[in-house]
């Protein structure tokens, strides 16, 4: 029915005080320096969800995945560069220590105050955004060496069950006919901040209003968590990865040996 994923809010007040051009932020270089040059103006950097939960993981998988990370190998070089990213972040105060505890709700709350630059959050805030009082854009996730980094596919699926009676195929069809229609599409997206399956309807939700481009481009960046042939692996592998993300953040344990802790952990559990 419709997708939606993962991308940066900034806010334009904050970024032009500190003397930052959100347009030239293209890679986790450019980020940090950006995040660098808001902390010394006095203002704070970025915020995001990085609970112990699917939640963590989810926010945490554009950055693993924009490392060039693969889910089955949790403890690569790239993948511990991501860990590695946030947790110097916090080290040095670009992020704050409460992104441990976020969830993607909380964390908007502090973008809202609006003494945060960046907030990494989805589509479903759109009509928040609208509320904050202050002037804001969106840009796509970076990924470590520029382009957008695939963060993950969330969104609305429909599903016909098997049935015994095969007649009700007639009506089940028909149903879901009417929600994936074009018209209907461009009604129901628009309506639940969804950006839609086809092409010919995104292109219409961003006639529609502009802002929605860098949505567009971040869904079809974007990548399913249980891609890869992972299926039903991926929850075996995200709790540990979100554990070692914990740890990491929390300084209880370096980046490396989080990773590999939690590699030894989701490999046993997928064999």
């Amino acid at each position: 029915i419709g997708a939606n994923t993962l991308a940066l809010y900034y806010n334009k007040e904050v970024l032009k005080k500190a003397g930052v051009d959100a347009d030239a932020v293209k890679d986790w270089a450019s980020l940090t320096a950006a995040l660098e040059k808001v902390k010394a103006a006095g203002k704070k950097g970025i915020t995001f969800s990085a609970i112990g939960t699917e939640e963590g993981s989810f926010q945490f998988l554009p950055w693993f995945w924009g490392s060039g990370a693969n889910l089955t190998k949790l403890d690569s070089p790239e993948g511990v560069s991501a860990v590695a990213l946030w947790a110097d972040w916090l080290k040095k105060g670009y992020a704050p220590n409460s992104v441990i505890n976020n969830t993607q709700t909380t964390s908007w709350q502090e973008f809202a105050t609006g003494d945060f630059a960046f907030a990494e959050n989805g589509t479903w805030q759109l009509a928040n955004a609208k509320k904050t009082g202050f002037d804001y854009g969106i840009i796509p996730i970076p990924a470590k060496d520029g382009g957008t980094a695939p963060a993950p596919t969330g969104g609305e699926f429909v599903s016909i069950p098997v049935q015994s009676d095969t007649a009700r195929y007639v009506a089940s069809q028909k149903l879901v006919s009417c929600l994936t229609s074009t018209d209907n599409s461009l009604a129901t997206t628009t309506t639940l901040s969804y950006i839609a399956p086809a092409e010919a309807v995104q292109a219409k939700q961003v006639e529609q209003n502009a802002e929605l481009k860098v949505w567009v481009e971040a869904v079809k960046a974007a990548k399913g968590r249980t891609s890869d042939n992972l299926g039903t692996k991926y929850p075996k592998i995200s709790e540990p990865m979100w554990g070692a993300v914990q740890a990491a953040l929390s300084g209880s344990t370096a980046p490396q040996e989080a990773m590999a802790a939690a590699q030894s952990t989701a490999a046993s559990a997928t064999q």
